[in-house]
């Protein structure tokens, strides 16, 4: 007997068959376990429902704090498949509602950017609320003659974490510290970096024709790091083995090659450290994968943050963010262009393959993908995502 992923109705469902009744079955392979199906990675019908049980109730990492550093401050962000409005209000609280006037249902804000008197007005015909969300304007009506208390905009939770807005489209979500807890990639031991005090020195938008999973299994293992990314492997020796951790670190770091000093075109380029990274023995690299959107990669001078944005089964847009020491941030005799290329040919390096397989997944050939006993980390992803997609 053997477990099968399937669409009836419009709707995921997981059935379990003899060998030998499915013409698209598989026996079981000694040394590997079963991956995604070929119509996870490019069902819109699966998508769909993935948007509504992952992106739908987990907390996704939504943009950096600093992006709303005023009163009024907007950050416009998709999570599964709405629109979502962030602010920060006057008692500089994060505030967050879906990003639809309740009038006549007009989206409310394009784009992210400044407050402009903290006022959120819509473009179809100007009703404006506050930074809570309370309707306070109706132009061309008589002051009382609408209950402008019965409206306000619908909220959605939102809560910090380091430098990083996280919102949960879910009203029960847990905790946002409690959820992140319950990750196995650890990303609560990153904490002692201080992130909160880094500047973002750069963000870079990417269109990706790859299914977010397909990102995800990537950054997961390392069995791919020897022949797709030449340049990293020669400042991060461990990941020519095919393994993300070693063995006699109990922090989950990873030393860097004798003599290098960061992940950079140029080495000895005396940038500032992150916090507590001079604590460490040897310069390190460290990594999270914050399940569903978000990935953290900590290096000794930059801290290179990832989000995933789902547009399609076959299309995620990814943002990334690189976080400095403000001092190197603001001083412009600091070139951080050489550690900003480095990380950036890395991301371009993954995105190419991903491309590729998802090209390949699409093939009528191809049924499921597997995972070797090394891809454990792949494995900890498609358990979680097989507990909330059923």
């Amino acid at each position: 007997r053997y477990q099968r992923w399937s669409i009836v109705d419009g709707r995921l469902r997981r059935r379990t068959c003899r060998s030998g009744m499915d013409t698209m079955s598989e026996k079981p392979i000694d040394g590997l376990s079963e991956s995604f199906t070929r119509d996870e990675y490019i069902s819109p019908e699966i998508f769909a429902t993935e948007m509504k049980k992952i992106y739908g109730t987990n907390w996704c990492f939504a943009g950096l704090s600093e992006n709303l550093s005023k009163i009024g401050d907007r950050l416009v962000v998709d999570i599964g498949d709405e629109s979502i409005l962030i602010l920060r209000n006057r008692d500089n609280e994060l505030r967050a509602f879906y990003n639809v006037c309740q009038h006549r249902g007009s989206q409310l804000c394009d784009a992210s950017g400044s407050g402009f008197g903290a006022a959120i007005t819509c473009p179809y015909h100007s009703w404006s609320y506050s930074v809570e969300g309370n309707l306070i304007a109706t132009p061309l009506h008589e002051k009382d003659s609408i209950d402008r208390s019965a409206i306000s905009l619908k909220p959605v939770k939102v809560a910090q974490w380091q430098a990083f807005i996280f919102v949960s489209l879910d009203p029960n979500a847990p905790e946002l510290i409690d959820w992140l807890e319950s990750h196995y990639s650890r990303p609560r031991q990153l904490e002692k970096f201080d992130m909160t005090s880094l500047k973002n020195a750069r963000t870079t938008v990417d269109e990706v024709k790859a299914n977010w999973k397909v990102l995800g299994e990537n950054y997961s293992e390392c069995l791919h790091c020897a022949v797709v990314h030449p340049e990293l492997v020669d400042l991060v020796p461990i990941y020519k083995t095919g393994t993300t951790i070693q063995a006699d670190r109990p922090d989950w770091g990873v030393s860097l090659a004798e003599g290098a000093t960061g992940l950079s075109f140029k080495q000895n380029e005396n940038l500032p450290l992150l916090p507590a990274m001079d604590e460490i023995d040897d310069y390190s690299v460290f990594g999270a994968y914050v399940y569903p959107n978000m990935l953290i990669d900590i290096s000794p001078t930059v801290a290179v943050i990832t989000r995933y944005v789902p547009r399609s089964a076959t299309h995620t847009t990814i943002f990334t963010d690189y976080l400095f020491p403000k001092d190197a941030v603001d001083n412009p005799e600091v070139d951080l262009e050489p550690t900003i290329s480095f990380s950036d040919l890395v991301n371009q390096q993954d995105i190419s393959v991903c491309v590729r397989v998802q090209r390949g997944v699409a093939s009528k050939s191809f049924t499921r993908a597997y995972h070797t006993k090394m891809e454990r980390y792949c494995k900890q992803l498609i358990q979680r995502y097989r507990s909330e997609i059923s």
